[in-house]
């Protein structure tokens, strides 16, 4: 038998489904009797194991009672195969139908090549630079754990972990490869041995390539063959837990292959670098978080300086500075305020919610310079052209990010769109799960099939496009690396079960765009919308009290300030029915929506609770409120 593919699974159904159809068609081109496929459950509780046995009958499953690892996984599926090469091969990861045509074909001019590595995307398209290493060295493992070697990622010194030297379109010989695809001589394996088990995750494929050097052999990066790895689905690679981990299996690496002063230097490095990694990872978070509305507020009081600095030059008349930095400090008080009422810093942008968190921020700067005392006011020109700019000021930022970053920054449509890239046989079928699931005020099309990653059409007016997993690995990756160069997110459909994975920004995903419909309480706009009543309603209970009617000792003061703390929300949901965890998550609510009363029906409080998360409207939320009061 020519080929052995071994996939360790653990609660990746979805992405097994993707993995298990593209190997399976990429083994077909290797001819009938060469190829076997292996399946080792690591007790996954998702019922992995029973769903591969039923559906996919070629395919051997090997069970667990425990999770082994991803070490010992392997290694009891190697010994059951009789391949002569040993594919290793992450269940989150799509094949092209010629892959291992390729792959094999060059290991077959190689003699000498005990494992080979190929190219690997992600879910967003981008190329993975750990498709390709180095031994890590106590250096080599300091520049990747602290993020230096994004300074010269092609520094044969600063990122010698991803061989940066070499170009990521060159075939070359390395040292380290990936295990979520790694392409094994068995021959190699028999003299360098198996994978060490004491390694449960991370570091078991580094181990293995330097030990297949030392028995003689050489590892191939492989730049004719790229595959698709939805890098973080089995695992969330690059968080901070992900970091430790992987020192851990650094660790246990540096004691077997390094010794005295060389090993003491490893662990001081690597220490050294989740530190680095630790403070970086929260740095970039918050200027990822906070970059654009710090951005706004800081223009804002630029400008405030700028037209107090321009009138007092045009009218001759001295500002003090004393006036000047209050109303600074108005402007980025309101431009603050306005951008978070309105949700205008939410991604992708939308028009009105822009336009509106301007207005806003101008109207409050207003407000706020009116009751300002007469000493601390400067021009009133001054101040009307701030209101003006404060009012453009959210529109034309972002109209200049959306300009110069289009992959990163987009507006979102007036009516949400998707795409649809589906085969003719499941074109139909697709087109009515989409309508039926994500609601049908969204504009569904359909693109053409794609016949390389230059020649698929995926442009930004599109929210998403969804990718029929039937297509075939070479369209999956052709659509992903075409949605990357348009800045749109691609999911993908596998063929066996309704779900739309991958993808790469959280604006686009189904759990914002689609399961509550286009108007539901899935999207975090609807989510703000709803905040905004609690807050209204909850400043007006405190205002006026909660009135005379039935409902008046619960239209409490003491409710209205745990509203406007966060503890609460005027209308909540009913629950205690089967399948309410789908819901989107909501604050306990002092009453419950449809009447404001609580049913005794689980029936009743099913329909309730998902006409609300469907078709959420803040209207009908300050109306209930408001009869609710007069009941």
């Amino acid at each position: 038998m020519t080929l052995s593919v071994i996939v360790v699974s653990y609660n990746v159904k979805g992405y097994l489904s993707l993995c298990l159809d593209s190997a399976l068609a990429a083994m077909d081109r290797l001819g009938e009797g060469q190829t076997e496929l292996l399946v080792f459950d690591n007790a996954s509780s998702d019922g992995s194991a029973d769903w591969v046995s039923q559906n996919y009958t070629s395919v051997q499953v090997i069970r667990s009672e425990e999770n082994l690892g991803f070490s010992a996984g392997n290694n009891a599926a190697i010994r059951q195969s009789s391949g002569r090469w040993v594919l290793l091969l992450n269940p989150d990861t799509v094949v092209p139908e010629d892959t291992f045509e390729r792959v094999l074909a060059h290991a077959e001019d190689h003699p000498d090549v005990g494992a080979i590595g190929v190219p690997m995307f992600d879910g967003s398209g981008q190329w993975l630079p750990e498709s390709k290493r180095g031994l890590p060295t106590p250096w080599a493992s300091f520049c990747r754990l602290s993020g230096l070697w994004r300074l010269a990622p092609r520094s044969r010194a600063l990122n010698r972990y991803y061989c940066g030297h070499i170009a990521q379109e060159e075939t070359a010989e390395v040292e380290v490869l990936s295990g979520a695809f790694m392409w094994l001589r068995r021959a190699a394996l028999d003299r360098a041995g198996l994978l060490d088990e004491d390694f449960f995750m991370y570091g078991e494929d580094i181990d293995l390539s330097v030990r297949i050097q030392r028995a003689g052999w050489v590892n191939h990066y492989c730049s004719e063959a790229p595959i698709v790895h939805f890098k973080g689905e089995s695992t969330k690679k690059g968080s901070l837990e992900y970091v430790r981990v992987f020192h851990d299996a650094m660790r246990i690496f540096s004691v077997k292959h390094f010794a005295g002063g060389q090993a003491f230097a490893m662990r001081s490095m690597i220490e050294l670098g989740i530190r680095a990694r630790s403070v970086s990872a929260f740095l970039q978070g918050r200027v990822r978080r906070h970059a654009l509305p710090l951005m706004e507020v800081g223009l804002s009081c630029a400008m405030a300086f700028v037209l107090v600095r321009l009138h007092e030059w045009s009218s001759g008349i001295g500002h003090p500075w004393w006036p000047t930095l209050v109303l600074m400090a108005i402007a980025g008080v309101s431009s603050g305020l306005g951008g978070a009422w309105f949700g205008s810093m939410d991604r992708p942008f939308v028009r009105v919610r822009t336009l509106l968190a301007g207005l806003a921020s101008g109207l409050a700067a207003l407000a706020l310079y009116a009751a300002m005392p007469e000493g601390l006011r400067v021009s009133r020109a001054a101040v009307g052209m701030l209101v003006l700019s404060l009012f453009l000021l959210p529109l034309f930022l972002r109209m200049i990010l959306v300009a110069l970053l289009p992959g990163r920054f987009r507006w979102r449509p007036a009516r949400a769109a998707v795409a649809l890239m589906a085969s003719e046989s499941r074109l139909e079928s697709i087109q009515k799960w989409v309508e039926s699931s994500y609601g049908s005020s969204l504009n569904v099309n359909v693109l053409n099939l794609p016949v390389g990653s230059d020649g698929l059409d995926v442009s930004g007016r599109h929210e998403l496009v969804l990718c029929d997993g039937t297509l075939g690995g070479s369209a999956i990756l052709a659509a992903i690396r075409a949605g990357r160069k348009g800045g749109v997110d691609v999911r993908v459909i596998p063929e066996s079960l309704w779900l739309a994975l991958g993808g790469a920004r959280r604006d686009s995903s189904p759990g914002e765009l689609l399961p509550w419909g286009a108007d539901g309480l899935g999207r975090v706009e609807r989510r703000r919308a709803k905040r905004r009543v609690d807050v209204i309603w909850s400043a007006w209970i405190l205002l006026v009290g909660g009135g005379r009617g039935r409902h008046r000792e619960t239209l409490s003061r003491r409710n209205a300030v745990a509203v406007l703390s966060g503890k609460k929300t005027w209308l909540g949901f009913h629950g205690g029915w089967t399948g309410e965890e789908r819901l989107p998550a909501l604050l306990p609510g002092v009453f419950k929506v449809g009447s404001g009363d609580a049913v005794d029906a689980v029936g009743e409080a099913k329909r309730l609770d998902l006409r609300y998360a469907f078709d959420f409207g803040w209207v009908r939320d300050l109306e209930l409120l408001m009869t609710l009061r007069m009941d």
